[in-house]
């Protein structure tokens, strides 16, 4: 399992995540197992947690 933080998008122009929705496209690739937001203590919203296949 590995831990993502793609942030919360706060510094973005339109303060919106930017990551965060072309980090989810690319998480829907055959090699991921499933994915999930990280608990607020490792990130909450700004992060992501992924299980990859082996």
């Amino acid at each position: 399992c590995v831990r993502i933080v793609h942030g919360k998008g706060l510094g973005s122009k339109q303060r919106e995540p930017v990551l965060k929705g072309l980090l989810r496209k690319w998480l829907v690739r055959q090699d991921v197992l499933a994915f999930s937001q990280a608990p607020a203590t490792q990130g909450g919203s700004g992060a992501v947690l992924v299980l990859l296949k082996t």
